[in-house]
């Protein structure tokens, strides 16, 4: 049976395979985002087609939809495998129970909902820049420059890292959701020990707490704390530990 260490290092792996994918999904969509823009009707290096603006959000739009939203969907269907993945770990210290498919469905619509706000963001970016070139008359050379930087630069941070953070915090609401049905009381704070493990989580790195211990512990500040529930933002931006229910007979 898998230990709770087996379980983190799994969904590392797993987040690292999302990560690829979705990378290949925006080198795509920056792709026709600059075949769509090589479209437009310039004077002298200039865009003053308004129409054509307008049209191009849409167009945008779509390729959004089409190569980013579809393969997060993808992604977000796989996060059920996490939830039976975790009900097998968590089996292993007594709590033998599952998440119903209607409480994973909607983590799982959470989660898309993280992924769709970036993409609306970053079409609103690139309408935008487009809609102020007509009205400026700004070089339209200087705003593809924007709009690559947007997509392959930004955004594809920006994603990489939702990647990574929406998949833990699905895990974490898994382990959170079963441990409390199990009428677990402490918690066990566990994850991969790496390089850039911030010192807040190597300070409490396997230690067990009360519900109130987290909540009085947590509410301090450190580098990268994210704002939430601390048993699904742990501890911050990009974390790769969770919180393991303990029971009866186990520290």
């Amino acid at each position: 049976m898998a230990t709770d260490v087996d379980h983190v290092e799994e969904l590392a792996r797993l987040a690292a395979l999302h990560q690829a994918r979705l990378e290949e999904a925006l080198r795509v969509l920056e792709d026709r985002i600059a075949d769509l823009l090589a479209t437009a009707p310039l004077k002298d290096g200039n865009l003053f087609d308004l129409e054509w603006a307008i049209k191009a959000r849409a167009e945008v739009r779509l390729a959004i939809e089409t190569e980013y939203l579809v393969t997060v969907d993808k992604i977000v269907r796989e996060y059920s495998i996490v939830a039976a993945s975790a009900a097998e770990m968590l089996s292993t210290y007594g709590a033998f129970t599952t998440v119903s498919p209607a409480v994973i469905a909607q983590l799982q619509k959470l989660s898309f909902q993280g992924f769709e706000d970036i993409g609306q963001e970053y079409l609103d970016v690139i309408s935008k820049e487009v809609y102020q070139n007509t009205l400026t008359g700004r070089a339209f050379s200087e705003s593809v420059k924007t709009v690559k930087q947007a997509v392959g630069g930004n955004m594809a941070r920006y994603a990489k890292q939702q990647v990574h953070d929406s998949l833990m915090q699905f895990d974490a609401s898994v382990n959170v959701v079963i441990g409390k049905e199990a009428g677990a009381t402490k918690w066990k704070y566990v994850g991969r020990l790496i390089e850039t493990t911030r010192p807040f989580c190597r300070e409490h790195e396997g230690q067990v707490f009360t519900d109130e211990e987290i909540e009085s512990t947590w509410a301090g500040s450190w580098a990268g704390k994210a704002s939430g529930d601390p048993f699904i933002v742990r501890g911050g931006y990009n974390c790769g530990h969770q919180f393991r229910p303990v029971f009866d007979g186990e520290e």
